[in-house]
């Protein structure tokens, strides 16, 4: 019998030991951050009798745009940054600036109507350029007035960030959406 204990403490010490020996250290890992757009309203402004009804249909971005940074090396190969990424889908963020651009805008009005002009924006460039020293985006607008004609526009822009990451990128990104939605609302809505 008291062999038999002896051999089972003993086996019980070895299965101890090889236990915390055989633990497997955890793997180095990068933290991921988060960088939201500093998207900032417009000041409101009141709507004219006539302002034209919008209904704003989708707004989408191309396959490759997704929620990590992109670099476009001077090759024009696109390069994920590893730590920073957007804190939500870009198109999230132009879906946003569009709203807020349509609501301060006196000449349109958003309406959610079947009769009403319709506007969809697919954002075709949101990246880095290789120097970091800007960011760049383009977006395509089209618009379908009440006659049933399509008009496309194609609004692009840049605004320069500091070159370390995150530094002004967050600030840098609400004014190109900003200024991207301002724009092509203009011209959608008045057919240059």
């Amino acid at each position: 019998m008291r062999p038999l204990r002896r051999r089972a403490v003993v086996l019980a010490a070895i299965a101890c030991v090889a236990g915390a020996a055989c633990q497997l250290r955890r793997p180095d890992t990068i933290p991921i951050r988060m960088i939201e757009p500093q998207l900032v309203e417009p000041p409101r402004q009141g709507t004219v009798p006539d302002a034209t009804p919008i209904r704003l249909v989708e707004t989408r971005a191309r396959e490759h745009i997704s929620r990590r940074i992109l670099w476009r090396q001077t090759n024009g190969e696109l390069v994920e940054d590893p730590i920073w990424r957007w804190s939500s889908m870009p198109e999230r963020y132009l879906d946003t600036a569009l709203r807020l651009e349509l609501a301060s805008s006196p000449s349109v009005r958003l309406v959610d109507a079947s009769d009403a002009s319709l506007l969809a924006a697919t954002l075709l460039v949101w990246a880095l350029e290789s120097s970091r020293s800007q960011l760049v985006g383009a977006v395509e607008f089209q618009f379908t007035g009440t006659d049933r004609v399509v008009r496309t526009h194609v609004v692009q822009g840049s605004e320069p960030v500091s070159s370390e990451l995150p530094g002004d990128l967050a600030a840098a990104a609400g004014r190109l959406f900003h200024r991207l939605a301002s724009e092509g609302l203009t011209r959608a809505t008045h057919g240059q």
